[in-house]
């Protein structure tokens, strides 16, 4: 579970503009989820809204999610009316004639391939923003270990999610149930602290030894006399 963000901390910083090659496949992945029955229920299990590298697309995606989920047809027209009722048309989101783009002029195309390539994506993005706030927090001098540790945990935790849902994808099975997001793992940050805090030396006084009472045991040297 993605441990819970420490108090007085910031964000996962903001990651750079996409590549446009980024963006294509996100569009090509959107426009065969529209225009190919039944080609969601190939992503749907690991691809989330968060994986797209746009706030429309994410946006777009979550539309035929809603669809997919009731069970409802999607195409250009039931896309546009979700769009439209969720408010994304009238706040200037998403537009009729983005939405009518994509669903023009596409050809053959795999959607789990495709979504591969977008959860990839987001693998890559992901891990450079949670090395970002890694960074961040480790020359911020403020920060005592435990709270050191504590923001590099929750930086993390967006990284192990889009990891589980990655290896999902390629490997074919269902990512296992997310459990209730909890503090950050107490053990780990004491553990961490204990090892990193010196062991104090105790020093014992030094006590001369006294010396040895006991009776010599060496025997006596015997005189003898020659006989006359």
């Amino acid at each position: 579970a993605r441990p819970a963000l420490p108090s007085g901390s910031s964000p996962l910083p903001a990651a750079p503009a996409p590549a446009e090659s980024v963006l294509d496949d996100e569009r090509f992945l959107l426009s065969v989820l529209i225009e190919q029955p039944g080609s969601m229920d190939a992503v749907v299990n690991w691809l989330r809204p968060s994986d797209f590298s746009t706030t429309a697309h994410g946006l777009l995606y979550q539309c035929l999610g809603a669809l997919h989920h009731r069970g409802e047809p999607i195409d250009r027209l039931t896309v546009l009316w979700e769009a439209q009722r969720r408010g994304l048309l009238a706040d200037g989101t998403l537009t009729r004639e983005q939405i009518t783009a994509l669903a023009d002029g596409v050809g053959a195309g795999d959607a789990d391939w495709l979504g591969q390539q977008v959860i990839r994506s987001s693998l890559t993005r992901t891990a450079a923003a949670s090395a970002r706030a890694v960074r961040d927090a480790a020359e911020d001098e403020t920060l005592t270990p435990g709270r050191l540790i504590s923001h590099a945990l929750h930086a993390l935790g967006p990284l192990d999610d889009v990891r589980a849902r990655w290896d999902t994808a390629i490997g074919g099975t269902s990512p296992p149930p997310a459990p209730e997001a909890r503090e950050p793992q107490a053990e780990q940050v004491h553990a961490a602290l204990a090892r990193s805090t010196p062991r104090a030396v105790r020093h014992v006084p030094y006590r001369p030894a006294r010396p040895s009472t006991a009776p010599s045991t060496t025997p006596s040297r015997s005189h003898h006399r020659d006989a006359p």
